[in-house]
């Protein structure tokens, strides 16, 4: 069992790929963290359909993608993060999740529990869930989604992470809400759920981050038996291991995901349509969708131009999306492109 002492999502993300990667598959494996503030969208998702950039600018909270599955969620030091790895023979959505569940119900965190169920359970979505403070029975217009999961599966080892709403700061999801309604895509989209904190589902009760952890940790142990914990901390980026005739080291994960090729370059395809009609540009008219594929455009559509629009619009093929629009903050630099001044302010406002 790993439980880290840093903050930092690129470590922990790549130490959960070494993890994944390099222990033997009959190995379980738990591993906890807390990350400071940022957005994690997954491996197959549209970063440009999930977030909401001058939020996201706004509020200084970088994104980061993952290399799991899964939607996109809010991180933040009060949201604990499990990481569960398995035989691929003993994966199952449920397993692990109601190991959570029944850490929460036991000592030391003891939830109560309410309408004769446990105090958190799991959904349809396979999603750990409460019933709100306050509501008056067990309906499901009162659950509320306090843990979210996804899954990676390859050859025989697999593994199962999620977040655990302690005492985030919920507000500050909405920068996951933005819906492009002028943007086409066949990237795995995020559900949306009311959410809540634990702390706050149950004032009074000891779910504390340090509770929290002893109370998974015994859970496993009574699922696993016997293990040593282990801290993680800045030293792991030098681990290394041969595994199939191949050199896995966490360093070359942690730098890989920082680059433009992972967060940008890997987005599925995906068109995204703006016109002079819903944001003007003067006399110039037209209406544009711009074809990209990882990461850059590789085709413009141009529909009813006037004014030099179609011109202007035809020099965007080639150009990293990221240069187009205003980006989140990220650790990648912005692209860089050569527009004509006036194009690249418009599209600025019209793609948004």
């Amino acid at each position: 069992m790993y439980v880290s002492s840093l903050h930092d999502p690129y470590v922990h993300l790549a130490w959960e790929d070494f993890l994944f990667r390099t222990v033997a598959p009959d190995v379980p494996v738990c591993f906890l963290y807390v990350n400071t503030p940022c957005v994690v969208i997954g491996k197959n998702q549209n970063l440009w359909g999930e977030v909401d950039p001058r939020a996201m600018r706004a509020a200084h909270i970088p994104v980061v993608r993952r290399k799991s599955g899964g939607g996109s969620v809010y991180h933040d030091l009060g949201n604990l993060n499990y990481s569960f790895h398995m035989p691929r023979s003993a994966f199952s959505r449920r397993t692990h999740t109601e190991l959570v569940a029944r850490a929460l119900h036991a000592p030391p965190v003891s939830l109560p529990s309410r309408f004769g169920r446990p105090p958190v359970f799991l959904n349809a979505r396979y999603d750990l869930a409460v019933y709100s403070l306050g509501a008056p029975t067990a309906d499901a217009a009162h659950e509320r989604k306090v843990s979210g999961s996804a899954y990676k599966v390859a050859q025989d080892r697999a593994y199962h992470h999620g977040t655990l709403l302690l005492h985030a700061d919920l507000a500050r999801m909405s920068m996951l809400k933005q819906r492009r309604h002028n943007m086409e895509s066949k990237a795995v989209a995020s559900v949306p759920s009311p959410v809540a904190n634990l702390q706050e589902t149950f004032p009074g009760a000891p779910c504390t981050l340090a509770h929290v952890t002893e109370a998974i940790r015994a859970e496993f142990v009574r699922m696993y038996g016997s293990t040593d914990v282990h801290t993680l901390d800045a030293s792991c980026l030098d681990a290394a291991a041969h595994v199939r005739g191949k050199h896995v080291r966490v360093r070359s994960s942690y730098e890989d995901m920082q680059t433009w090729s992972w967060l940008y370059g890997t987005s599925p395809a995906f068109s995204v349509t703006a016109s002079t009609q819903a944001v003007p540009d003067g006399d110039r008219q037209g209406t544009l969708t711009l074809h990209c594929t990882y990461g850059r455009v590789d085709r413009v559509d141009v529909r009813s131009a006037a004014g030099g629009f179609a011109e202007a619009a035809q020099t965007l093929v080639g150009a990293p999306y990221d240069a187009l629009v205003l980006p989140p903050p990220s650790v990648v630099p912005r692209s860089s492109w050569p527009l004509e001044a006036r194009m690249a302010a418009w599209l600025e406002r019209a793609l948004c």
